[in-house]
């Protein structure tokens, strides 16, 4: 997986997932996107940026606990996870 991200100036981060046809069919491909929504549903975000989650064909083959620690990973490298 890969994370962009960019400052809105809003009180508030938005998130989005890009999953291509690479990954998979569309039943994998609305599969990865439902993971990668719940994940990130859970991360404490800090507030005023907009988010972009691009999923690899290899997101398609990891289980929940893998994309889940994947994802924080990334996010912690981007600086993006409130402190705490």
């Amino acid at each position: 997986m890969a994370v962009r991200s960019a400052p809105n100036d809003l009180a508030l981060s938005r998130y989005a997932c890009s999953v291509s046809k690479r990954v998979g069919n569309a039943v994998v491909r609305n599969r990865v996107r439902r993971r990668v929504r719940e994940a990130m549903r859970v991360l404490p975000l800090i507030e005023g940026y907009d988010i972009v989650v691009v999923a690899r064909p290899e997101a398609a083959r990891s289980e929940f606990s893998r994309l889940r620690e994947e994802l924080t990973r990334l996010m912690r490298r981007g600086k993006l996870l409130e402190q705490g």
